[in-house]
């Protein structure tokens, strides 16, 4: 799961080093939305730059995020494959025109900018 730059995020204060226990870290946990700043890698694991609301900019792991936030990333893509696969097939399928040779004449493109043309003209 790959969260865009700029999204909305917000910390687990319960799982993350970020939480009420830590006096030094509590204010990050009263208010901890943010948005994704950029992606650092380091020593084999990927962590996320994230500007609280509060203009603090704190390093975290995805697995540091709430449940919600990482629900939504990980649906959000599901719903793009959906989208993707959904116009593909839409592509895929092969209209059998019978009978009405209108028809086959209207769905032509070329018919289609004729028309146009003819009724730009009229309107000027």
């Amino acid at each position: 799961m790959k969260i865009p730059l700029g999204s909305p995020v917000i910390i687990d204060t319960y799982k993350s080093k970020y939480n009420f226990k830590n006096e030094l870290t509590k204010e990050i946990a009263l208010m901890p939305e943010g948005i994704v700043k950029a992606y650092i890698n380091e020593s084999s694991c990927e962590f996320l730059i994230i500007k609280l609301r509060s203009n603090i900019e704190i390093k975290v792991s995805e697995n540091e995020l709430s449940q919600c936030t990482r629900n939504y990333y990980s649906c959000d893509n599901a719903h793009h494959s959906q989208f993707h696969k959904r116009i593909k097939d839409f592509l895929e399928i092969e209209f059998i025109l019978t009978g009405n040779s209108q028809i086959q004449y209207l769905l032509n493109p070329l018919t289609f900018l004729k028309w146009l043309k003819y009724i730009i003209k009229d309107v000027l």
